[in-house]
């Protein structure tokens, strides 16, 4: 059976062409040497060499077999630079699940600065609601998540990667809508459209608290499961909201935004399984908190009236 080692030893002689110093090379006496190389050419069943006293050359069969050998060493030596770059996490396969709100912020920064730094990396990215991100990412259906953290962590390492306000959308026409500012308490007689519960429970316990600050618990009258179609339902006139300032981006002639007095802040992270060993998770949460230094280090733009 041909082994490496034969390989190696046929290309340093075929580059020294000489018996002698090719086993110097090899740390390793002639009589060896000379052994392995006719072992190899009869497995081969050519020969490799045409020997005298005065030279050693390669045979037409010779110099194609070190052509094609060359090829076997190239690939052994991508194969070694592809599993150090896969271990360190520079190269390989992510999935990444993210809640689609988390598109309206960092989500495109995070992915644009991953997919420049880490190129060899296949991400491959799909929109969930939020409580059915974490699990997938327990039962190992997705590596990482960008989301709000679940409310049952209990397997899962989480990184706070952006922060914002909450901030209230209301009907263009609602009678507050050309406020500066708006409590908690100025709410108190309005339905809400909500996200629920189960959903984003981080979220929605951040709403509850906020009206109760204000002396009232908010009477939910539709809920959605997208931010997105909160502000939609709030622009049919159908109620009022807290959602995410990032939210504003949507744009819509419908709605107004208005800021609120001592804004409840809601966190999105990146989680995955403290289980999950793929080494491109490391690499994705550092670019993440990367990403989320410099938002900070920026100087935050002011809340825009549409």
């Amino acid at each position: 059976m041909i082994e490496l080692r034969h390989l190696h030893y046929f290309r340093t002689v075929a580059e020294t062409l000489h018996f002698g110093r090719a086993a110097n090379l090899l740390h390793i006496s002639q009589p060896p040497l000379t052994r392995q190389i006719a072992a190899l050419e009869k497995d081969l069943g050519v020969q490799l060499f045409d020997r005298s006293k005065r030279s050693v050359q390669l045979t037409e069969a010779g110099k194609h077999f070190y052509r094609d050998t060359a090829e076997i060493f190239h690939a052994l030596e991508r194969a070694k630079r592809n599993a150090v770059s896969t271990d360190a996490g520079h190269s390989g396969s992510l999935l990444v699940g993210f809640m689609m709100s988390s598109a309206y912020n960092i989500l495109p920064s995070v992915t644009r600065h991953y997919s420049a730094a880490y190129p060899e990396v296949d991400m491959r990215l799909t929109e969930h609601v939020p409580n059915l991100l974490a699990v997938d990412i327990k039962e190992g259906k997705r590596d990482v998540g960008i989301m709000y953290r679940p409310e049952d962590c209990s397997g899962l390492d989480s990184r706070i990667i952006f922060s914002e306000p909450l901030v209230a959308v209301l009907p263009r026409t609602h009678v507050l809508a050309s406020r500066e500012k708006i409590s908690a308490s100025d709410l108190a007689g309005d339905p809400f459209v909500s996200i629920p519960r189960a959903i984003a429970p981080p979220v929605y316990d951040l709403i509850v608290d906020y009206c109760r600050s204000g002396g009232f618990r908010p009477q939910i009258k539709l809920e959605a499961n997208l931010q997105q179609t909160i502000v939609n339902l709030v622009g049919e006139g159908l109620g009022v909201a807290m959602v995410p300032n990032s939210m504003q981006a949507m744009h819509l002639d419908t709605t107004v935004f208005i800021p609120l007095v001592q804004a409840p802040v809601v966190d999105v992270a990146v989680i995955w399984n403290k289980d999950n060993r793929n080494p491109c998770i490391q690499t994705f949460v550092q670019t993440a908190e990367e990403v989320w230094a410099n938002l900070r280090q920026a100087q935050p733009a002011p809340l825009k009236r549409p």
